[in-house]
């Protein structure tokens, strides 16, 4: 049974190490989604914040400087009934303006139509301090400043800027200015604001984090469940997952994948015990056809040349499907755990020239086509009939297969603890894209010259069960018209 659980929350720096970023990956479409949205949202509700402090302040001064502009006219009033009008707009003036608001009164002299202005009153701000040493004095006296409240940044000051008709009696009709300078305020607030930005794109930082390492903590039993599902085997089949402590829609992806295997188990097994009743089935009464054609063909001295011709085509071809029988039988108990092999340690050199005797007897020629290239003796544990019959096989596909003009090179080597037996051919060779299905059963490169040589598409698959059963592994090198060369490595 395998188990598995959701992970421990481990480090940032452990989960970032050694780790790719997968774009197609459910977890960073997840990631991103949910780091999108924060940002989104977090940004939104920061700038909207920041927008609307900044309203509310300048909003505030408006109101201000309205609420003086209004007072103003009123005092003057007030003292143009104590004192002349011009004496009470100066007091008023004085009286109103402070360090950081400055207030003057403009009148148009002469013909309107010229753009000259009289000013009749003026604080003491706008002639001397900062004021005037930055220029802002000179610059807002000599710009034209339009009727209402208005934010005005001059020479690098943000001030806010009230301009509205003033009409007293015993006074022309003039216009009333009043700038408050709001510059450090100002600044604060953007500094404020900045350090709302930060802390909301900290704030994000942190919660993608917490996001990631949630959404990978709740996706581990998936990686989980495809790790195990990739080393799922025929072998495997009974063996069911079991899902604990995880979301209720994955124990039902769980419950559905076990059930499918349970269903690929008992198909399985069917099928193998299918072919194995089969093969074994069929075996003896093919063998006594074969006898009984055999035996006939011996004593049949009075048979027709077609009649004899007829009983050795069927007794060639019972032969042949009694050794693809034998061949699946092999291959059944291989992959059944049934087939014990023999091993012992075994001189490797001695099994290739066993296998290259009995190879060049099955096929004989007027010159030796089979060369033996063998370093030192190689000692491995394996069986010894078993390998001879995978050497058989293969020097067998190379001799039928290769160029009768050109020798085959069985050649032994060792390193690191490996022992390396290559036979190699003059051959057509292996298109690439069949050389990956070759060693499967019943696989043909060529249906046709198969057919005609005789191949059953088991000899290929029969040796690397043989080999992988000896702790061996198989492989294939070939190019079109360069020949053919396979290769055993067997652990020494």
């Amino acid at each position: 049974m395998a188990h598995f659980g959701l992970p421990p929350v481990t480090s940032v720096r452990h989960l970032l190490r050694g780790r790719k970023i997968d774009p197609g990956s459910l977890q960073t479409r997840l990631t991103a989604g949910v780091v999108l949205a924060s940002l989104v949202g977090i940004g939104s509700l920061a700038t909207w914040m920041g927008w609307r402090m900044q309203q509310i302040m300048l909003n505030s001064y408006r109101q201000g400087a309205t609420l003086i502009a209004d007072r103003l006219q009123e005092d003057v009033r007030y003292y143009s009934d104590m004192m002349p009008p011009q004496e009470a707009l100066n007091r008023v003036v004085e009286y109103r303006a402070t360090g950081d608001l400055a207030i003057w009164v403009e009148t148009a002299a002469g013909d309107s139509r010229d753009d000259v202005r009289q000013r009749l009153a003026q604080s003491e701000a706008l002639t001397m301090g900062s004021w005037q040493t930055s220029g802002v004095s000179d610059a807002l006296l000599s710009m034209a400043v339009p009727m209402g409240v208005k934010i005005v940044p001059v020479q690098g000051w943000q001030l806010v800027v009230c301009a509205s008709p003033l009409n007293l009696p015993g006074l022309p009709p003039a216009t009333l200015y009043i700038a408050d300078d709001i510059t450090a305020e100002y600044q604060g607030l953007q500094q404020l604001v900045r350090m709302l930005l930060l802390t909301s794109l900290a704030l994000i930082s942190l919660l993608s984090i917490a996001f990631a390492l949630y959404i990978r903590r709740t996706l581990s039993p998936i990686r989980r469940l495809n790790r195990l599902a990739s080393q799922v085997t025929a072998d495997t089949l009974d063996r069911p997952l079991n899902l604990e402590a995880a979301p209720t829609e994955l124990q039902e992806l769980v419950r559905s994948y076990n059930l499918m295997l349970a269903r690929l188990a008992k198909a399985w097994g069917q099928q193998k015990r299918l072919v194995n009743d089969i093969s074994h089935e069929l075996r003896t009464p093919l063998s006594l056809v074969q006898g009984y054609l055999e035996s006939t063909l011996r004593r049949g001295q009075n048979l027709t040349a077609a009649q004899r011709e007829g009983l050795e085509i069927a007794a060639a071809e019972a032969d042949r499907t009694i050794r693809l029988l034998c061949e699946i039988l092999d291959l059944a108990r291989l992959e059944n755990g049934q087939g014990a092999l023999q091993l012992e340690p075994t001189d490797l050199q001695e099994v290739i020239h066993t296998a290259v005797a009995i190879a060049t007897t099955a096929q004989p020629s007027s010159q030796p086509r089979v060369k033996v290239n063998a370093c030192a003796p190689a000692i491995a544990t394996v069986d010894r009939q078993k390998l001879c019959s995978a050497l058989v096989e293969l020097i067998d596909n190379a001799l039928r297969y290769g160029d009768s003009q050109q020798p085959v090179q069985v050649s032994l080597t060792t390193q690191e603890g490996w022992a390396t037996i290559q036979v190699q051919d003059q051959g057509a060779g292996i298109p690439a894209i069949c050389q990956g299905d070759i060693f499967e059963p019943f696989y043909r490169v060529d249906e046709a010259r198969s057919r005609t040589s005789g191949g059953t598409g088991l000899g290929l698959t029969l040796v690397r069960s043989l080999v992988e059963a000896m702790a061996g592994q198989v492989s294939v090198q070939s190019q079109p018209n360069c020949g053919s060369a396979f290769t055993l490595r067997i652990p020494i």
